[in-house]
């Protein structure tokens, strides 16, 4: 069924499984944001894994969007969900709640990508001791999973327009295609799935979890629209891409 659709499924996943996060970055939307503190229901959660799990869904699946996954208590019965199923999984964590008995917990799970995002730097210098102190102390490095390393703030655009932590470069409104909604999907903590993971506050929605399908939101009239025009340029056609500066690509 997959091979007879327009473009390829979704190679990542991101569910937000609580509204929460434990840090009030500059370079981050939630900075100018007194964001509601809720958890998504865990039957919505078991949902779109079923769903996934349906289709032999052989892409990464992550519980976050813009929340902090480990200030959730249940975020290892999600991991422990996805083995049930043999779904795969990746983290985005900024570290804070990691210990030497997290970590080894979660080396027992189908975890494929661990991204540590690493803040709280000044210097170049700053930013390599508190990764080595990370290597150190937990040894994120030695286990089967890829391991990347984030430079929390630098390595992060102007977030749709949403925040001014550095010069922008581009004049505005943007004029190029963006393949980046092609290939990944995100679904806020109220069940509604967005443009992609930059529209926090859902303006440009195509569909709601609660009601449908992953699928055939993925498929939908909606997002086949979208990527029919960011694959023109058209930026100009959303207010959150003709004030974004990721995923540049020359029509």
């Amino acid at each position: 069924m997959i091979n007879d659709l327009p473009y390829p499924l979704f190679t990542k996943i991101s569910i937000e499984c609580n509204s929460y996060c434990n840090r009030s970055c500059s370079f981050c939307t939630r900075s100018n944001d007194n964001r509601v503190k809720v958890r998504m229901n865990e039957e919505l959660i078991f949902k779109v894994l079923y769903e996934l799990a349906e289709i032999d869904y052989k892409g990464l699946i992550s519980f976050h969007f813009y929340n902090e996954i480990f200030t959730d208590k249940r975020i290892f019965s999600f991991f422990e969900k996805c083995q049930e199923l043999g779904l795969r999984n990746y983290i985005f964590t900024n570290g804070d709640y990691l210990t030497k008995d997290v970590v080894e917990k979660l080396s027992k799970y189908n975890i494929k990508e661990f991204t540590l995002s690493i803040y709280d730097w000044k210097t170049d210098e700053e930013f390599q001791e508190k990764c080595n102190e990370f290597n150190e102390e937990l040894k994120l490095q030695e286990y089967p999973w890829e391991y990347i390393i984030v430079k929390g703030g630098e390595d992060f655009g102007n977030r749709a327009g949403y925040v001014q932590h550095k010069e922008e470069e581009l004049v505005l409104p943007v004029k190029a295609a963006c393949s980046k909604i092609e290939k990944k999907l995100d679904v806020r903590y109220d069940g509604s799935v967005v443009m992609c993971c930059l529209d926090y506050y859902g303006i440009h929605k195509i569909g709601n979890i609660r009601n449908q399908n992953i699928i055939d939101i993925w498929y939908g009239e909606i997002r086949q629209k979208q990527i029919r025009d960011l694959r023109k340029g058209l930026r100009n056609c959303y207010e959150l891409c003709s004030k974004c500066s990721d995923y540049m690509v020359q029509v």
